[in-house]
């Protein structure tokens, strides 16, 4: 009974497991059931009928380790697997392919031309627009107060459009298009147009000019003296609103090679100080200046006449502080405005001169060749180059002729001198010392416009002994050729001291009816006087 029991048991599980197996394998989930495993007491039992496991696997389930049972994959579903996986390949190359078409002529979401939005659009609707900037184009320039249009016309604009659309085209990533378009494109660079650059450059540099000439310049910082404390300081740096017309050229000519219709001045584009007090190599230049420029300068005119005082308040009006390497320096342009003005008052040729003859005659005259004359070029220089060494007190005047001695302008400037009295028709010769040492009667120029003696202070310009003395008609013609003894010109070559053996008596009206073509006319006696004492360079004064 015991072992009918257990058959009974046994092929009652075998039949539990046939069922659900049929139950799996229906499903087609190829699921594994797990059989429990049962306790048999002792030995296993023999049954003539297939045992459950067996008839599970002749209907071809097999049969893991363990005692799970695994259903097998139709072949079937792999295919359909493959079929469908397949099917959506080709759908994602077929769109791929479409997007990668579309967008070999057309543009990207979201791409834009100075801010028109072109997304999806042909390339032809790029050449357009570009067509339609360039037929209307003007640039407006505004900002910090500065204000103007460039209009179409003003200077010839070059572009192709429809280069520009294609090239733009090409130039997308259209591999990478399911990226791309989900990005921002701005195109706005890929508009470069020509124009005369030359032409906008005098159309806007002239308005620049203008502007700045209303506003205020920026200042470096700079040096002056404080006399209240006896030193040099730093005068701190001034931000003005002039517009730095190379930088906003630039700037524009960028806006008009992109077409674009609006270009903002900014504060970066003005002109802005580039050497600020606060910098400590600033505070470095000032004390190099005390070093430098220690004493005022005087400046002498022959070796001792004190004619001027470079003080250090005008030191430090020509002192500026370099940029490049913040070093203390004379700014040579102020310098030589300053000599220029400083020496006008020194020269004393031709000027007006009033002086006491020694006889006590009060004196004035103008004109002539004679006279102290800087040159102001030469001290320009020398004042430069002294004072860059440092340390320079004195410095002695260049002239590019001087006279006896120096007194100023408007005064005597002579030495020992021949005076012409035109009045009383006479000429004196006085010593360096006042002395007279020869007078004597003369005949001067005719008194008309064309024959009367030349006034004013001259050196005397040669001496000639004998010579001829040719007179020329207004075409050129000799007028007369007149042999003479002593000849000493002081007006060129053509008006001078001479003998006249012709005239029959010297001095008192007779050049009024007898009068020479312009030279003083001397007895023989006289002429050779003068000629023996009187040098080359000595000072003849002709006056009424």
């Amino acid at each position: 009974m015991r072992d009918k029991k257990n058959s009974s048991s046994a092929h009652n599980m075998g039949k539990h497991a046939h069922q659900e197996v049929e139950k799996t394998v229906s499903m087609k989930q190829g699921s594994t059931m797990k059989q429990s495993g049962m306790k048999q007491s002792g030995s296993n039992v023999n049954h003539p009928e297939s045992s459950p496991m067996q008839n599970i696997s002749s209907m071809g389930v097999g049969v893991a380790k363990g005692g799970s049972l695994t259903a097998p994959r139709p072949k079937s579903t792999k295919k359909k697997a493959l079929i469908i996986a397949g099917i959506v390949v080709a759908l994602l190359l077929a769109v791929y392919g479409g997007g990668a078409l579309f967008f070999s002529s057309h543009f990207f979401p979201n791409t834009v031309l100075n801010d028109n939005d072109l997304s999806f659009q042909p390339s032809d609707a790029l050449a357009n627009q570009i067509q339609e900037q360039a037929d209307s184009y003007s640039l407006s320039i505004e900002g910090e107060g500065f204000s103007y249009t460039f209009e179409q016309g003003e200077t010839a604009i070059s572009i192709d459009p429809h280069k520009i659309a294609e090239d733009t085209t090409k130039a997308q990533d259209i591999a990478l298009w399911p990226i791309e378009i989900f990005q921002t494109h701005d195109i706005s660079d890929v508009v470069v147009a020509s124009y005369d650059e030359a032409g906008f450059a005098d159309s806007l540099s002239a308005q620049i000019e203008e502007f700045n000439a209303t506003q205020t310049a920026s200042v470096n910082a700079h040096f002056a003296f404080d006399e209240e404390a006896g030193t040099y300081t730093l005068v701190p740096e001034v931000y003005g609103t002039q517009i730095d017309a190379e930088k906003l050229l630039a700037k524009a000519g960028e806006a008009i090679k992109s077409m674009r219709t609006d270009c903002e001045v900014t504060q970066d584009d003005l002109i802005k100080p580039t050497v600020s007090a606060a910098d400590p190599r600033s505070l470095q230049a000032l004390q190099k200046v005390e070093e430098l420029f220690p004493n005022a300068v005087t400046l002498t005119l022959n070796g001792s006449v004190k004619a001027a005082t470079i003080d250090k308040p005008t030191i430090a009006e020509w002192l500026y502080i370099n940029p490049d390497d913040f070093s203390p320096q004379l700014d040579k342009d102020v310098l030589a405005a300053w000599v220029d003005k400083a020496t006008s008052g020194m020269n004393t040729v031709g000027t007006e001169r009033t002086w006491t003859r020694e006889d006590g005659k009060v004196c004035t005259v103008s004109g002539g060749t004679y006279g102290w004359q800087v040159d102001t070029s030469s001290l320009a220089d020398t004042v430069y180059n002294t004072m860059s060494q440092g340390g320079a007190e004195t410095i002695d005047i260049p002239c590019s002729q001087s006279g006896g001695q120096y007194n100023g302008a408007g005064k005597r400037d002579w030495g020992a001198y021949v005076d012409v009295d035109l009045t009383e028709q006479t000429a004196r010769y006085y010593d360096a010392s006042g002395n007279l040492l020869h007078s004597c009667g003369i005949v001067s120029g005719l008194p008309t416009a064309d024959r009367a003696t030349p006034t004013g202070v001259y050196y005397l310009n040669a001496k000639q002994s004998p010579s001829t003395l040719t007179g020329y008609k207004p075409n050129g013609e000799i007028d007369y050729e007149t042999p003479v003894s002593y000849w000493m010109p002081f007006v060129g070559n053509s008006v001078g001291l001479h003998d006249a053996t012709w005239q029959s008596s010297f001095g008192g009206s007779r050049y009024k009816t007898n009068g020479s073509h312009g030279c003083v006319n001397l007895s023989l006696s006289d002429a050779q006087w003068f000629y023996e004492n009187l040098s080359t360079g000595t000072c003849i004064i002709t006056h009424y």
